[in-house]
């Protein structure tokens, strides 16, 4: 039976944490896992938000189509089962603090509380639009969030909110389920949700089972505790005027202090959490928008515009989901008992450079460095000039008649989820950065980042297909660095990748264990993908 993980992404930070550990997932760091992923933010058209459903959908299907077909694997590309749901308070109708208090009235009937929150709430707080976030009013954000979870919960309609707590209720009435949180500290919304999101869920969770499930006592809790790692444009005065409110980036460093402050304080969240993991960059000189800087006259507080370019750092964090969730268990069960909490920190080189261990570990840096470089790979092979996996769907590889049954759309998804990935190629023939091009920009370029700068250099399609990726896809030092295979003097990439493929197929029958076709061939690509570059299944 596969295991069960619970991971919360929460804001902008979140949302973009989200997508890293989607794509750890392609990558098969978790193995035979059913991964319950709520994404969580008030901005429900935020541009953050609408890549991360991108990314979700084509994983999704290029597991299968139907989600009845569905299965977490092991030892495969995408062998986790992903269960996507999402949550964004209703603020359609009713867009400030004043509206959802229904202020009015209760000033009227209740006015002791109206003069409360006048006390802790400035004017502009209650009154701006909170469709885009909390915008660094944590205070006001904790509130919000806690009363929306709850009213979700209470709501006699279906919601995903309800979906995701009712799989979490299951576990926690048989075992100790694992829930992870990812979010940022120096925001609004991540920074105001992550200190109350236990109690939250806990309650809400009780609320749907009429007190049958005490989540905060069975489940064991983790969480980022992401610290300041980029800037963008300062509003102007007329902006800030009509805004009400603006979350501004010269701010974050403060808002980080005072937040690590209060983690390390607050006995409320000691008491809830089990382990942090605390990350951060030694600057704020990231501009997540540099690409479209030219064409943005104002600061984007949200909204469709808002689609920040990814940063090495939220990989970290997503790394971070999976050592809690590889954690040993007599480790987060004495901390629970003791209620006490680990702090977990995370050091890179001084050379500047990152190594598969500092996202993962030693002991899995091997393993890291193998199922990264074999995805990339793959993608190269399935959206390049040679078109493998359609080519083998459509019958044009003669040698190989066992995968026609593959639903064309599944195909499709694979090479969109490789498309967002890595690079898209234009019709033009140029190529577009993904997620592991931005990677390797935000931490420097070059060879910075794990795998050979060469991989990053190109700037179209046949530049890209000119590589020899099958001898310079790792570094030339540290794991990798042994891991390639030749052509011969007049093969190619292509011929050496296919041969293989045909001595896996025949040698080991393993993969027609797995019931959907398409997944079949995602196997046999794995193992022929482990053999050519000399890795050890």
């Amino acid at each position: 039976m596969a295991k069960q993980f619970f991971v919360l992404g929460i804001g902008g930070t979140g949302m973009r944490c989200i997508e890293s550990l989607i794509h750890l997932c392609a990558m098969g760091m978790f193995d035979n896992t059913d991964i319950h992923l709520l994404a969580l933010d008030t901005d429900k058209n935020n541009g953050n938000f609408s890549r991360l459903k991108e990314v979700k959908e084509a994983y999704v299907k290029a597991k299968g189509v139907e989600a009845s077909s569905r299965v977490a694997l092991q030892d495969t590309f995408f062998s986790a089962n992903i269960k996507y749901y999402e949550f964004s308070p209703n603020y359609e109708h009713k867009s400030t603090f004043k509206a959802v208090f229904d202020y009015s009235n209760t000033q009227y009937n209740h006015n002791e509380e109206t003069d409360l929150a006048d006390l802790v709430l400035a004017k502009n707080v209650e009154d701006f639009n909170l469709r885009h976030g909390y915008r660094a009013q944590t205070h006001l954000g904790s509130m919000m969030m806690y009363h929306s979870i709850i009213e979700a919960a209470k709501s006699p309609t279906n919601n995903d909110l309800k979906s995701f707590l009712g799989e979490l209720a299951k576990q926690a009435q048989t075992g100790n389920p694992r829930v992870f949180i990812l979010g940022s500290v120096f925001g609004g919304t991540g920074a105001s949700s992550i200190p109350i999101i236990p109690q939250a869920i806990s309650k809400a969770a009780e609320i749907m089972t009429n007190g049958a499930v005490n989540v905060l006592k069975s489940a064991y809790f983790g969480s980022t505790l992401l610290t300041a790692y980029f800037s963008f444009k300062a509003p102007s005065s007329n902006e800030l005027a009509n805004q009400k409110v603006i979350a501004t980036s010269d701010k974050f460093a403060l808002n980080s202090q005072v937040a690590m402050m209060f983690y390390e304080d607050d006995s409320t969240v000691k008491s809830t959490y089990q382990k942090f993991y605390m990350m951060g960059t030694d600057s704020l000189s990231w501009d997540p928008m540099a690409k479209d800087r030219d064409n943005i006259s104002e600061t984007i507080t949200g909204g469709e515009k808002q689609k920040n370019d990814s940063h090495y750092i939220e990989l970290l964090a997503a790394s971070s989901a999976l050592s809690f969730y590889n954690e040993d268990e007599s480790v987060l069960a004495v901390n629970k008992q003791n209620v006490k909490t680990d702090y977990e920190y995370c050091a890179i080189n001084d050379n500047g450079k990152f190594d598969f261990q500092d996202f993962v570990g030693q002991q899995r840096a091997e393993e890291f460095a193998k199922k990264f470089g074999l995805l990339i790979a793959f993608s190269l092979f399935c959206n390049g000039t040679d078109d493998f996996v359609e080519s083998v769907r459509s019958g044009g590889v003669k040698e190989i008649q066992e995968f026609l049954d593959i639903n064309v759309n599944q195909v499709l998804a694979l090479k969109e989820y490789f498309n967002l990935f890595f690079v898209r190629v234009n019709a033009n023939g140029t190529l577009s950065e993904g997620w592991l091009k931005q990677i390797h920009r935000s931490a420097g370029g070059g060879d910075n980042f794990l795998f050979n700068a060469s991989l990053f250099s190109p700037s179209d399609l046949k530049s890209l297909m000119k590589l020899s990726w099958n001898k310079n896809l790792y570094r030339t030092e540290g794991i990798g660095k042994d891991n390639h295979y030749s052509t011969g003097i007049f093969g190619s990439k292509f011929d050496s990748f296919k041969k293989q493929f045909l001595l896996t197929r025949d040698k080991d029958s393993s993969w027609k264990n797995i019931t959907n076709n398409g997944e079949q061939l995602n196997k046999l690509i794995y193992d022929t993908l482990s053999s050519l570059y000399n890795f050890k299944h």
